[in-house]
């Protein structure tokens, strides 16, 4: 009879303990989100921006490309300000978190995988699950199609560029893993 009752409780401890580590297990959806959106020059990042934005009925669609757009809705890239421009998006976005606005998308290229962490911070600060998405179009790693669909005239030397730099991101920890190189912004010609 004790040996029956041993196993008996040895069984009844293994099964809680397998519940308590599926429990433990699942992810705890988060009501608010983070789309990080990647990819190169006139890829279709824009246009998944849009088609997230239908699909939620509402969306913050923040692109550092809007510092440069005039009243007119013209854009005018300098390349001198971008540093800045990206500061005043990264604000945008802060903004909307601390507003609970949801989702933010961010529709920038995020070439570097730090390029995107001041963003994942937030979300992990604010309480909100980071997606990433690259848009699944055919022409998406095609320098010659990239360069006639850029709507903001990004030279072709620029999107080689950008092609070869790309980094594989497919979590959240390969962002906050990575690191600034020394030198943020090598110089207005490497994004011309």
């Amino acid at each position: 009879m004790g040996d029956d009752f041993v196993q008996a409780f040895s069984n009844m401890n293994l099964q809680q303990n397998r519940r308590r580590r599926r429990r433990r297990g699942r992810r705890r959806e988060r009501p608010n989100k983070l789309f990080i959106l990647r990819g190169l020059p006139g890829s279709g990042k824009s246009h998944l921006a849009r088609e997230i934005k239908n699909q939620f009925g509402s969306a913050e669609i923040l692109s550092t490309d809007d510092y440069f757009r005039n009243e007119d809705g013209d854009y005018i890239f300098q390349g001198y300000l971008l540093k800045q421009a990206h500061e005043w998006n990264r604000n945008r976005a802060r903004s909307a978190m601390e507003e609970g606005l949801s989702p933010v998308i961010i529709d920038n290229t995020n070439i570097h995988a730090w390029e995107m962490k001041p963003y994942v911070n937030m979300a992990l600060e604010y309480d909100y699950e980071v997606i990433f998405r690259e848009p699944e179009t055919s022409w998406k790693w095609n320098v010659n199609k990239l360069h006639r669909k850029t709507r903001n005239g990004v030279p072709y030397k620029t999107i080689e560029r950008m092609l070869d730099d790309f980094e594989e991101v497919s979590n959240i920890h390969d962002v906050l893993n990575s690191e600034m190189p020394r030198r943020y912004y090598p110089g207005e010609d490497y994004w011309r």
